[in-house]
């Protein structure tokens, strides 16, 4: 990968590289037809680290099935297929207290089996995207948001110090996370 020549195309594209939240939310809406649902609903998600909780401000749900056949890879199919056939196996089944842990449980069970990607939205700044979670993996999904989201961590300096700061990073991870970015940029066209 020609990481210069990636970083050149970035410095003089990086203006029309920076999009708004409500752009990201607009194209994951769109591209996998992500309906948007409370973050309350993803109940484990107030003890998250990853992300600051009082600055998640949208969470989308996807979870038609041709789509999410298009989406995953085999190898993420196989083992959305591993995990059912051992829920099967060991006739799992979750206690639960009242309609809101039920759903809870059946949430969780859908993003282990495949059944549903939820993507949860952080910004710290009010105005980009600045973390991002993609429940269960999807290596597809991750890598199109971090396609859309980057812009705003590499190009704009005030961004930058807050997802330094928010994420504890070290200047050689953060360097990682822009090398990362510059492929996704390949890979999704975007420069």
């Amino acid at each position: 990968m020609d990481y210069e020549m990636l970083h050149h195309k970035f410095k003089n594209r990086r203006q029309r590289l920076v999009f708004s939240k409500e752009i990201v939310v607009e194209r994951l809406a769109r591209r996998y037809q992500a309906v948007e649902i409370d973050k309350g609903e993803i109940t484990d998600l107030i003890n998250d680290d990853q992300l600051v909780y009082d600055y998640i401000f949208c969470c989308l749900k996807i979870d038609d099935p041709r789509l999410l056949q298009k989406i995953f890879t085999s190898q993420e199919q196989a083992d959305f297929q591993w995990e059912i056939n051992d829920n099967l196996h060991r006739n799992r089944t979750y206690p639960f207290k009242g309609e809101k842990e039920a759903a809870y449980i059946q949430l969780i069970l859908d993003e282990m089996e495949g059944r549903r990607i939820d993507v949860v939205l952080e910004s710290l700044d009010g105005e980009h995207v600045t973390g991002f979670l993609v429940r269960n993996q999807s290596e597809e999904v991750g890598s199109y948001i971090w396609s859309l989201t980057g812009g705003a961590h590499f190009a704009n300096e005030q961004v930058k110090k807050m997802v330094i700061q928010a994420r504890q990073l070290t200047d050689e991870e953060y360097q990682s996370s822009y090398l990362d970015y510059l492929e996704e940029l390949q890979r999704w066209n975007l420069v």
